[in-house]
């Protein structure tokens, strides 16, 4: 059972119907497997493409920020149902179509990546570049599970806590879960190889090493490494090869983003990312309070501030009667970043106080964004401003600026790992089980030794 649901899932669906086609075309079906009918460059590319695609329309299409958001405690909820009212209470169980799909999909890019470097001896003049997206794909994969179904960094004091399934072979076999120090390392290897591996092209849809630097940022902060989190934020801002949008609405827009460092293009008659995030957050056509986002009256009273610009840029009490709703996804077609600059300078100023690092760095850094935000220089920290009041600034910047984007819920957790300070908003411990999904029962059908997630919500 087991075999034939990973295989069905995570083999020719996961490319593009393109790369399908042709594969397909090469012989009559059943006469050629996978692994023959990858005989060169173009052939392990389309299968990188073919990943990326299928990642871009059913995990950061929005089901992945959604899930995120809904465990967090900016959406006012009191009206979600099915799927999304068990995953807003934070009591999921083995059921949840919407959950459980979205973890087959979030392991695709394993698959991909793994299936990629079993036959990385057949490539010749792309070798580093496909082997580097390979090892990112895996990475990419291994994060977005384990943020979602394991307990943060921290949780235990050695990280020994059980996290999720590592696989990292193509073979399709039943796994148990690793722990939370080991999945880290493995990304962070992953990640290093990447580095080392891609080029700097800046192709939007594909990783490069910019990326790879970003996605190290991010996950040495969530580890609360702030040392190499800033290292790394560091070296992908002193690049210069992305610019702060100076408009809001450049950054979910089509090719008018100059910050984003990897996401996921709008090609008009091809590829259409963002599909969720319409369908869950736009609040301009369709808007259903059931299913939609909108955000509580206590967090939209902090986001829209005297001043600042991003109230009237990104949300409206007035375009649904009764509903707090944002509006920055109100848009047919945009990009999708997945790391931009923005977060590179929250990083580093946060990770700077943190360390001690260049002061004057570490305030232009949050200076830049304060100065964005309300139109000049008005809120921006001054010089002697101290460490503890730039982390805090960084912080709140940090929600105001990713907000839909599903950035708190990982907030939450890092926080309170840090601090034992519980910020969510609804009450709940930093590390509560209802934070954390449950696995799909499939995963404890195909081996009984599994360990599931505990269950009993944040009560």
């Amino acid at each position: 059972m087991k075999k034939a649901i990973y295989i069905a899932l995570l083999g020719c669906a996961a490319l593009s119907a393109a790369s399908c086609n042709k594969f397909l075309e090469r012989k009559p079906a059943g006469a050629l497997t996978e692994d023959e009918a990858l005989k060169n460059d173009a052939d392990l590319q389309a299968l990188i493409n073919g990943a990326y695609t299928d990642y871009s329309n059913k995990v950061y299409s929005g089901k992945l920020q959604w899930v995120e958001d809904l465990l967090g405690d900016q959406a006012n909820g009191a009206l979600y149902t099915g799927d999304d009212g068990e995953i807003f209470k934070r009591k999921t169980s083995i059921f949840g179509d919407y959950k459980n799909g979205l973890y087959t999909d979030v392991y695709r890019p394993a698959y991909i990546g793994n299936k990629v470097l079993d036959n990385i001896t057949k490539a010749t003049a792309a070798k580093n570049e496909l082997e580097g997206q390979a090892y990112f794909l895996r990475a990419l994969s291994h994060f977005d599970a384990t943020r979602l179904w394991s307990q943060p960094w921290g949780f235990s004091t050695d990280n020994s806590h059980s996290s999720i399934v590592l696989r990292m072979k193509s073979t399709v076999t039943p796994g148990e879960r690793s722990t939370l120090k080991a999945v880290y390392e493995s990304i962070i290897a992953d990640l290093k190889k990447a580095e080392t591996l891609l080029g700097d092209q800046l192709t939007l849809g594909n990783a490069n090493k910019w990326a790879a630097k970003a996605f190290l940022a991010r996950v040495y902060f969530l580890q609360n490494d702030f040392a190499n989190a800033y290292a790394y934020a560091d070296q992908v801002i002193k690049s210069k090869k992305f610019q702060l949008d100076a408009s809001y609405a450049n950054r979910f827009s089509v090719g008018l983003s100059k910050e984003i460092i990897f996401g996921f293009k709008f090609i008009d008659n091809n590829l259409y990312p963002g599909a969720e995030l319409r369908n869950r957050y736009r609040s301009d056509v369709g808007f259903s309070a059931q299913g939609r986002f909108h955000v509580t009256s206590i967090f939209y009273a902090a986001a829209t501030t005297a001043g600042d610009v991003r109230g009237t840029a990104w949300y409206s009490n007035t375009l649904q009667a009764g509903f707090n709703v944002l509006t920055k996804y109100n848009k047919n077609n945009f990009d999708v970043p997945v790391f931009g600059l923005t977060e590179m300078k929250l990083i580093r100023a946060e990770a700077g106080a943190e360390t001690n690092a260049d002061k004057a760095t570490v305030l232009a850094d949050i200076n830049d964004i304060l100065t964005r935000a309300y139109g000049g220089a008005s809120k921006n920290l001054p010089d002697a401003a101290v460490a503890a009041t730039i982390i805090s600034t960084a912080r709140r910047e940090r929600e105001l600026e990713l907000v839909g984007e599903g950035n708190r819920t990982l907030e939450i957790k890092r926080i309170g790992a840090r601090t034992g300070i519980n910020i969510d908003r609804r009450g709940a411990r930093w590390n509560c089980p209802g934070l954390v999904l449950q696995f799909p029962i499939s995963e404890q059908a195909a081996n009984a030794s599994f360990q599931m997630n505990q269950e009993g919500g944040c009560d």
